[in-house]
Parts: C-alpha cells; sequence; structure tokens
C-alpha cells in the first residue's frame, strides 16, 4: 500500500479536529470545517478576527485573561518550538459561556534564518463538556467554607490584591454583597483589633508566594467582630506562574470562644490547684510544728527546754550499748540541786524554777553533744559520759559542782544567791551484765552518801566500791575540759 495516494486535504476536510494554518505574520491561512464548525466562525471571519487580538477573550484554568504572548500560535512563531495539549478558554461575549479546547501547536517549516518558522499549524479538539461533566466553580459556589481569590500582583499597601471573585458562604457570613467585593482588597474585613503580626505574617507569605495558614480576627459589613481560620495559597497557571491567590476561611468563633472558657476554666483550675497546694503546705507546716511542739513535749523538759526523763533514758541505753560494742567505760551521774525545797519555800516558786533552768543550760553548755543529759524529776538531773580515755572522773564532777556553785557570780537572775548541787556518780567498765537501770541505781546511792556527806560534794563509786568523795573545802586541779 503507497500513501502517495492518500488525499491529504481531503483528510483534513473530514478530520472532526479542528486545524487552523497561520503564516509568519500570524494571520489565518486556512481552517477545516471542524474549526469553524466549534469556532462558530465562516473562514472570512476567523481570518479578519486573526488580524485583531483584541475580538478574542481567551482564558486559562484559573479564568485569568490570556494575553497576545501567551496564545499558542504566538508562542510557535515567536519560539520556533511547539505546543502540546494547551488547555484554554474563549468566552463568547454574547452568552458570557466558555468554550474549552485542548490545544496542540507546531512549526511547519524552519526558515531560512532558522528563526521564525513560515507557518504555525494549530490543531485543537473541544473538550467542554468534558470539563463540565461537573463545575468547579458551583462547587466553590456551595462550600460551606468562605473562599476569596485575589490577584497575585499589588501585595503591598495601600493598594494590595484586588478580589476577583468570593464565593456565597463569604459574602454570606460578611454581609457584602459580591458587587461590593468585587475589585476591593481584602483588608475590607479587617479592624482596629485585627492581628498586625498575623497580617504581616500573610502579606510575607504572599511576597514569597508560598503557602500559610493564620487566625484573624475580621470584621462584617455591619461591625460586627468574628474569627477566621484562612488557610492561603497560590494558584499557578500552565506556565508554573503564581496568578492569584486563594484563600479558604472558616468562622471559629464559637471555637475561639469555647477555647478561650477553657483557658480561663483551665486558669481558675490552676489558681485553685495552687491554692490547695499552698492550703496544704501551710497544714503541712502547721502539722509538721505540732509534731515538732508534742515531740518536745514528749521528749523535753517544758520548763528546761533539756531532755525530759523518757529522752534521757533512751539516750543513756544508747551510750550504754555503744561503750558495752567496743569496751569503754561509762560514767554515769545525778545531780541534786541543794536545799530546793527552801529555795521554793524562802523565795518562790518563780525563783526555784528559774534555779533550774539556768542549772539546765549550766549542764547542756557543760557537757558533749553526743553525752546523754536530762532532768528526771524535780531537781534531779541525770548525765552519762562514755569515757574514751584515760581521764580522772571526780575531776570532771567537781568542775561541774564548782561550775554550778559560781553561777550566782554570773547570773544575774539568781540576785546574788549562792547555789550548790551534790553530785553522785558511778564509774564502770565491766558493762555486759549491767543495765541503765542498775547503774542509774549505782548513781542514786552515791548521791545519797554525798547529801550525807554534807553536800555541794561530789561521790563516785566503781562497781559498788566508794573511790573518792570531794567536799567543797578540798582543793581543785582546773584541768581544761578536753580531759573528756
Amino acid at each position: 500500500m503507497s500513501f502517495n495516494n492518500v488525499n491529504l486535504f481531503n483528510l483534513l476536510e473530514n478530520t472532526e479536529i479542528g486545524v487552523v494554518i497561520h503564516n509568519a505574520s500570524g494571520a489565518v491561512e486556512y481552517a477545516n470545517p471542524a474549526a469553524l464548525l466549534m469556532l462558530k466562525l465562516s473562514l472570512g471571519e476567523l481570518k479578519d478576527k486573526s488580524l485583531d487580538a483584541e475580538t478574542w477573550e481567551f482564558i486559562d484554568r484559573q479564568n485569568r485573561r490570556l494575553s497576545y504572548d501567551e496564545l499558542p500560535v504566538v508562542r510557535v512563531l515567536s519560539t520556533g518550538k511547539s505546543v502540546t495539549n494547551q488547555i484554554l478558554g474563549i468566552i463568547d461575549k454574547t452568552t458570557e459561556k466558555t468554550a474549552w479546547f485542548s490545544v496542540n501547536a507546531y512549526p511547519d517549516k524552519v526558515s531560512g534564518n532558522g528563526i521564525t518558522p513560515p507557518f504555525a499549524v494549530v490543531y485543537f479538539t473541544n473538550i467542554t463538556a468534558k470539563i463540565n461533566d461537573f463545575s468547579h466553580r458551583d462547587i466553590v459556589q456551595n462550600s460551606q467554607d468562605m473562599i476569596l481569590v485575589t490577584e497575585a500582583k499589588n501585595i503591598n499597601a495601600p493598594l494590595s490584591p484586588k478580589i476577583i471573585y468570593a464565593n456565597e458562604a463569604l459574602c454570606k457570613h460578611t454581609e457584602y454583597d459580591l458587587e461590593e467585593l468585587i475589585g476591593e482588597t481584602p483588608r475590607i474585613f479587617q479592624g482596629t483589633l485585627t492581628d498586625k503580626a498575623s497580617t504581616d505574617r500573610i502579606r510575607q507569605a504572599l511576597v514569597e508566594q508560598i503557602p500559610c495558614t493564620e487566625t484573624l480576627l475580621n470584621y462584617t459589613k455591619t461591625g460586627t467582630p468574628f474569627w477566621v481560620q484562612m488557610n492561603i495559597f497560590p494558584l499557578t497557571n500552565d506556565f508554573g506562574e503564581v496568578t492569584h491567590f486563594a484563600a479558604v476561611q472558616r468562622n471559629v468563633s464559637e471555637m475561639k470562644f469555647q477555647s478561650e472558657q477553657l483557658d480561663k476554666r483551665n486558669s481558675e483550675l490552676k489558681r485553685i490547684k495552687q491554692d490547695l497546694e499552698n492550703l496544704v503546705h501551710e497544714r503541712t507546716s502547721e502539722l509538721r510544728d505540732a509534731n515538732l511542739k508534742l515531740e518536745k513535749l514528749a521528749y523535753f523538759d517544758a520548763l528546761t527546754n533539756i531532755p525530759n526523763r523518757r529522752a534521757f533514758i533512751d539516750a543513756f541505753s544508747k551510750s550504754l550499748m555503744f561503750a558495752k560494742r567496743n569496751n569503754h567505760e561509762v560514767l554515769v551521774g545525778i545531780a541534786d540541786v541543794d536545799h530546793f525545797k527552801s529555795i521554793n519555800d524562802n523565795l518562790g516558786h518563780g525563783f526555784g524554777d528559774e534555779v533550774l533552768t539556768i542549772v539546765a543550760q549550766t549542764m547542756q553548755r557543760f557537757f558533749r553533744a553526743e553525752d546523754a543529759i536530762g532532768r528526771i524529776g524535780g531537781e534531779e538531773f541525770a548525765f552519762c559520759i562514755v569515757l574514751l580515755s584515760q581521764v580522772s572522773p571526780h575531776q570532771i564532777l567537781d568542775r561541774l559542782r564548782l561550775k554550778v556553785s559560781r553561777l550566782h557570780e554570773t547570773q544575774p537572775l539568781l540576785k546574788g544567791h549562792k547555789i550548790t548541787v551534790s553530785i553522785g556518780a558511778v564509774q564502770s567498765k565491766d558493762l555486759q551484765h549491767k543495765s541503765a537501770k542498775q547503774l542509774l541505781t549505782y548513781a542514786d546511792k552515791a548521791l545519797y552518801k554525798a547529801k550525807n556527806n554534807g553536800r555541794n560534794t561530789v561521790e563516785c563509786i566503781q562497781k559498788g566500791a566508794k573511790i573518792s568523795a570531794i567536799s567543797a573545802q578540798e582543793p581543785l586541779d582546773d584541768e581544761s575540759r578536753e580531759a573528756l
């Protein structure tokens, strides 16, 4: 079979694809019947219109009017390159309806200069029915979200991008008619309380031609404020150029109100929580103070503020266990204020209390922190010392006796009245079979002897045997307390 016998002209005349051939100046040289039918023009009318670009109104898929330089035939003649599947619409100015075409174009031959082709062949098919199977405009127009489309030029104030489309939902929410919005800028919705930082971010996104999302306070035509969450994104043509911006907006006033109420409620709950924490802290502190007071009442003598009998026995027992484990000696004693009944009777119980307090403070300063001391009853004070080195117990005890006897010289509250104590003590190293009670019994017996020996005296025994007795008249070695 030879293709030489195929009549290509008859093929062009009978095909359903529209074919138009332009010369180098852009004028139409030929159009087949399918092209004339789709364009609804005669060949003469088409030739006349091809020389007057203003009689045509071509748009792209974003409804943007195409300039003369963007038309397929012009692109082919100016670049010498083919155009493939460019979709464009032709608006019928009488009916305002748009016919959509898929257009291809190519240069027929290259002229001698290698740039401008002598002819441009344009062929196209009508795809209006295919595009109009459903209307994107209907979807947008009936959307519950507010939709706005602006031009992409004049980003900066005072001009700002002009509105070219607003759907019914936006008109309803803002109370503006569509005619009032076309040609205006989105700033028509803004007011005194619209956040400037948000609008600055929107403007920057438009300058950079990138999508952005903002929540903004807008105002209706009558001045009613409402919150919108808007997603703004650029729209491009077939050449990838940003031609418009679309904004899909949703009224979030109720959500914003609920969020503010939730924040307020959370703030109140946080404050209540803080108040409860403060109250718990306050009650805990009060309870801690009360427990300390109870502990003090339980373990400290209310008058003299030194350990009471219970606390002394506990500390004494621990010291005794330590001494037993480490094979140390202990010195356990009882000091009794001499003639205390006479002091109360002659000078008053208030003075007697001062005497007991001063004696207790003196003992507290005299003994080490690790020594056990305490008021065990009335005018009696007990102590227990673990002897870690070879020391003279009777010198330690007499230094305490002497210190008490000189208190009237340094304590104004005693009003010059001399106070003395009698001290009974026991020194013991063989502790394995001895208890705290037994040692106190030994110390009590020694105290009894000191009292019988004239008071203001020290009596110390070892395992029940008397080892020394020192009276107030005997000389005293003023050994430093570090001997302990």
